[in-house]
């Protein structure tokens, strides 16, 4: 029977953390592409509104029309810009995440080629034990033959 491996706990608890740290960065992935998908629709409605300031600047002019496609520019410029910042942040901790990602499946694998390791060197004891036990069979049995023939 394989011995338990004696870093077990130590191991298993390393792979918990490993999976809550692929969890997150899963929805960090997932955050990020939402917030990508924003910002596309703020400079999709910017291009919209940029559109009708330039139309509402041709033929007759509506102050007051382009007066207000103006606030709302500058406040979808505003969006955009804080938008991307939410987006460079968000970069920012994907990069990290990962980096502790790295760093904890290579603190498994130690563990994992450990137990690998302990697994080889007892087959190899063992393999060592049944050989000495089959040598002193054979042995006794020539031990036991050469008694009978003589």
């Amino acid at each position: 029977m394989t011995p338990k491996f004696s870093l077990q706990n130590v191991l298993d608890i390393r792979h918990g953390k490993v999976e809550l740290l692929e969890i997150g960065l899963g929805k960090l992935l997932s955050v990020y592409q939402e917030t990508k998908d924003l910002l596309l629709s703020l400079q999709e409605e910017q291009a919209n509104l940029l559109e009708l300031l330039n139309t509402a600047q041709s033929g007759e002019i509506d102050l007051f029309e382009i007066g207000a496609l103006r606030s709302n520019i500058l406040h979808i410029n505003q969006r955009i810009e804080d938008v991307m910042l939410d987006l460079a942040r968000q970069n920012q901790d994907i990069k990290e995440r990962r980096a502790a990602l790295v760093k904890a499946k290579q603190d498994e694998e130690t563990l994992e080629i450990l137990k690998k390791n302990r697994h080889e060197t007892y087959l190899a004891e063992q393999i060592q034990i049944e050989a000495r036990a089959q040598d002193d069979i054979y042995i006794a049995r020539a031990f036991h033959n050469q008694q009978q023939g003589v």
